[in-house]
Formats: structure tokens, C-alpha cells, sequence
């Protein structure tokens, strides 16, 4: 009697016989492609990843058709901005040693915005505030000379990096304000304070602050509130209130300007408690002068975080609503610049974009959804 494993060896090598032999496959090599020339609708979609916060990232996302172009790893609660020039993408971000504990190390990390490289690690203090990704956590000065990040240990204050040389020049103390506002005429910035006031300090030509002034109080912060997320207009940045109010504040003097407030609906608007929600509820597309503002109805102290169910469009010099239209469920706008604008819609619950042309009559042309886990930051090219 034949063994069976004597038969099951025979039958193998038969088998191996019969087989037709193949060269051995190549070493694959592993490449960092260019993305397609810029477009005005390119999206930098900014996930704290909170299922796993260690592993954050920035998705860069074709606006045109909702694909998904690149994306980068930004470590654990990552704040990101760009460049002035859209040349590259800067990211504060924290790793520890033993990934979610250990020594905690902190960087500035400098991505082209064109491959996607890495192209440099600046050293950072274990300062930058461990939030939700805002935009104003982390800015540049107008000219791009200095990278400015917001810091909370719990206590708030900005420092500023030169981007040239890799070296943190200053660190300055805002007590109760947070997010940074930069001016784009002079060398300054200014900040949100929980008094009702903006603070402003000034910066010398190497980054040093060499003035602060608060504004005057010119909002009720327990009566109602201002989202910190605001559209910028050169100095001018636009606000909107948890209640439903809009302002313009200047930001270009050596202290902040605010203007007059003005209400974003009706009475019967008000009545049915339509008001602001969202991460990021308002947007401006600035050769139009047309603003964009995402509302939800029956608000109530606390629903600030609600998500848009309508984007209401407003012709900015006059203060008027020109439109509204309804939108899937979103926590935050942005809009493109240049001749065709193009609003985007994002959703952080279910990580998708909605996309509308129009300028001042929206009509939807597409929406994805899937694009990471808790996205609460967009950008447009």
C-alpha cells in the first residue's frame, strides 16, 4: 500500500510539471505623482479623524466632479492653512511617542501643494490648541512671511513663525480670545475676545508685537454670540450671530472697526427660528459682493452647532436676502472665487460635499459623501 503522502507529493510534482513556469515580478516603486494644474474649485478638506484622532488628515478634493485628488497625513488634532500663493500647505500638528501618550512632540509641517511632498519639518513648543480645525487657528500674515498659530494649554495665546528661516520669533498672550484674524494691508492681526471686544496687535517688520489695542465692546456675548468662523474681504471680515445677526468688523487700523449690525431675516423668519449653524456658516464670493449664510429653522439657545438645512444668499451692499435655497444637512460653506463661482456644502456627519452653481440663484449639480470621518474645515483653492 502507497502511502498518501507519497501520492500527494506525486501528484504535486505532476502538477508542477504541467504549470507554465513565469519570470519573477518587478520591485514595485513607490512614487509621489503630481496633482493636475490648480483650478479654482480645488477643496482642502481638514479631518480631526475623532474615531481615531492619532491619524488625521487633509483631503484635496476636485470640486468639479467631487473626486478625491490627493490627501496628506496632519497627525493628531491638526489646525492647517495655505499659503497666500496656494504654493503650499502648512499643518500644526501633535504626535506622542507612544502614539496617544508619551512625549508629546509638536510641528509645523510644510506640504507643496503640488505633489503633495513633504517638504519640511519646523519644530514647534507643545502649545497649539488641541480643538476642532477652524479656519483662524492657524493663518499666515498677508504676505506669507509668517506662519501665525493659535495656541491653547488652556490659555490662549498666538505665536508667530517665520516661514523662511524655520524660527519661532515671538509668543504673545490673548487672554480670553481665540482665532486669528489677519489684516491684509498692514502687519497685524486680531482676535475674538470673549468680552465683546477684538483684539489687535501690531507686528514689526521681524514679527515682533510692538502694539495692542482692544475695540470697543460692540457684542453681547451671553446674549448673543458671535461664530468665531467669519469670511474674509482684505481688513474686512464678516460676521454672523448665534441669533441671527450679521456685522462687518475692520481689521486694518491699529484697532478693530466694527460696523452696524444687521438683521439676516424677517420678522416671520424669526418667528419660525431660522438662525445660523454650523462650523463654518458663512462664505463670500468677493467680486460679487454676494455672502452666503447657512441656516437652520426652530434654533434655540444651544442649536449653533445645527447644521444648515438652507443657504440664504444676500447681495452684501445692500443688506438684502436675494435668495434661499435648500441644502442636505450642512456645518459649513465655502464659495470659489473668480467669474463662475461654485458654493460648496459640507456635511462633517457623513464627511460629504454638496456642490451648487449660480452665484445668486444656487442649483445643486452634485454631491459624494465619504470622505473621511468628522471633516470641519473647507477650503477653496
Amino acid at each position: 500500500m502507497i502511502p498518501k503522502r507519497a501520492v500527494l507529493l506525486s501528484l504535486l510534482a505532476v502538477l508542477g510539471a504541467a504549470l507554465p513556469a513565469h519570470a519573477e515580478l518587478p520591485v514595485d516603486e513607490i512614487t509621489v505623482g503630481k496633482l493636475a494644474p490648480a483650478h479654482p474649485y480645488r477643496l482642502y478638506y481638514t479631518d480631526v479623524a475623532l474615531p481615531h484622532l492619532a491619524d488625521g488628515k487633509l483631503t484635496v478634493i476636485d470640486g468639479r466632479t467631487l473626486k478625491v485628488e490627493g490627501m496628506v497625513s496632519t497627525g493628531m488634532f491638526a489646525q492647517t492653512t495655505l499659503s497666500p500663493d496656494r504654493s503650499e500647505i502648512y499643518v500644526v500638528t501633535t504626535y506622542y511617542s507612544k502614539l496617544n501618550r508619551g512625549e508629546r512632540i509638536e510641528e509645523i509641517l510644510v506640504y507643496d501643494a503640488k505633489t503633495l511632498a513633504l517638504k519640511e519639518e519646523i519644530p514647534y513648543a507643545a502649545r497649539h490648541a488641541q480643538a476642532l480645525p477652524y479656519r483662524g487657528t492657524l493663518r499666515t500674515s498677508a504676505d506669507g512671511r509668517f506662519i501665525i498659530v493659535q495656541n491653547a494649554t488652556p490659555a490662549t495665546s498666538v505665536s508667530i513663525v517665520n516661514r523662511q528661516t524655520g524660527k519661532q520669533i515671538s509668543e504673545i498672550q490673548t487672554p480670553g480670545c481665540y482665532i486669528v484674524y489677519p489684516a491684509q494691508t498692514a502687519n497685524r492681526f486680531s482676535t475674538l475676545c470673549g468680552d465683546g471686544t477684538m483684539l489687535t496687535i501690531s507686528l514689526d517688520n521681524d514679527g515682533n508685537p510692538v502694539g495692542k489695542k482692544k475695540s470697543i465692546k460692540f457684542f453681547d456675548p451671553d446674549e448673543d454670540a458671535l461664530f468665531v468662523s467669519a469670511a474674509q474681504e482684505g481688513d474686512n471680515y464678516h460676521f454672523v450671530s448665534y441669533k441671527g445677526n450679521a456685522v462687518t468688523v475692520n481689521v486694518g487700523s491699529e484697532a478693530a472697526v466694527p460696523g452696524t449690525f444687521w438683521k439676516l431675516g424677517n420678522e416671520a423668519d424669526v418667528k419660525k427660528g431660522w438662525r445660523p449653524g454650523g462650523y463654518q456658516p458663512v462664505a463670500l464670493h468677493q467680486a460679487s459682493g454676494t455672502l452666503y449664510v447657512g441656516m437652520h429653522p426652530k434654533g434655540f439657545e444651544g442649536s449653533h452647532k445645527e447644521g444648515a438645512r438652507e443657504i440664504w444668499v444676500y447681495d452684501l451692499a445692500s443688506k438684502t436676502r436675494v435668495s434661499r435655497t435648500k441644502t442636505t444637512p450642512a456645518t459649513g460653506l465655502a464659495v470659489s472665487q473668480g467669474d463662475a463661482p461654485r458654493v460648496f456644502a459640507f456635511d462633517s456627519a457623513k464627511a460629504g460635499v454638496a456642490a451648487f452653481d449660480g452665484g445668486r440663484k444656487l442649483k445643486p449639480v452634485g454631491a459624494a459623501v465619504g470622505f473621511g470621518d468628522t471633516p470641519t474645515q473647507l477650503e477653496v483653492q
